[in-house]
């Protein structure tokens, strides 16, 4: 499977853009990856070859070069906690926005990654993109998958949930019951906005489940079960909207 890593110059630095796609001709439907708060690294690469090997070109940025933090990062350290936090306090809509613009101009200047309508998914922070991104995307987005979210209902005049409306794809959001990053009261609020919006979704609980469950290498919150049947799910809603 080809795989590269392409350095972006933006703004604010050097972005490092992972970018993975089966053997063959091509081209293949675009499918863009949004990480978590530990970091790129090998686990996220990993899973990018994953979604690649069911017929897509994936890509998927490393969104925090701003700050030099490069994965994997550790949360249990109060020194490097503090350093994620801040990242993820710090890293905004409008920073994401173009940053996933530039890593979709990879794509699209690929002859291997075909044109048109994508997909989009992430874990934890990603998660939240997953859902801003289908949002301010629009109709470029036929589907996203948010895994383990945190953020997607806040008191913020911004909130995620606020602009649902915007969404044209259909959604899967794959929720912890143990996540005190999307609460069953945060999951109501958003079904409410979701429902009214008229939008094409499933929310799926999974029990058991911790936020980070879709990550082996945090075997204190990895969840065999409860990640693969997400793993089926994203495959099944890629296949039927993007492909």
């Amino acid at each position: 499977m080809p795989d590269r890593i392409e350095n972006l110059q933006t703004a604010d630095g050097t972005m490092e853009v992972f970018v993975t796609y089966p053997e063959g001709p091509g081209p293949f439907p675009v499918i863009l990856q949004l990480m978590d708060g530990l970091g790129m690294r090998e686990e996220l690469r990993d899973h990018a070859r994953r979604t690649a090997s069911w017929g897509y070109y994936v890509v998927s940025p490393d969104l925090f070069y701003r700050w030099g933090l490069k994965g994997p990062l550790d949360f249990a350290t109060p020194e490097s906690r503090d350093k994620i936090m801040g990242a993820l306090r710090n890293l905004t809509e409008q920073m994401v926005t173009g940053d996933v613009t530039a890593a979709l101009d990879i794509a699209d200047k690929d002859p291997a990654a075909r044109k048109g309508k994508i997909g989009v998914y992430g874990f934890c922070m990603g998660g939240k993109f997953t859902l801003v991104m289908s949002e301010v995307l629009g109709d470029r987005v036929a589907a996203g998958a948010s895994i383990h979210p945190g953020g997607l209902v806040t008191d913020d005049p911004d909130s995620p949930h606020l602009n649902v409306p915007k969404v044209k794809g259909e959604m899967y959001f794959g929720i912890a019951d143990n996540d005190q990053s999307a609460t069953p009261e945060q999951m109501e609020v958003l079904e409410k906005a979701l429902k009214a919006a008229g939008t094409r979704y499933q929310l799926e609980w999974h029990p058991g489940a911790l936020h980070g469950y879709m990550m082996p290498s945090r075997s204190e919150l990895y969840n065999e079960g409860a990640a693969e049947k997400v793993w089926g799910r994203m495959e099944e809603l890629f296949a039927r909207t993007v492909k």
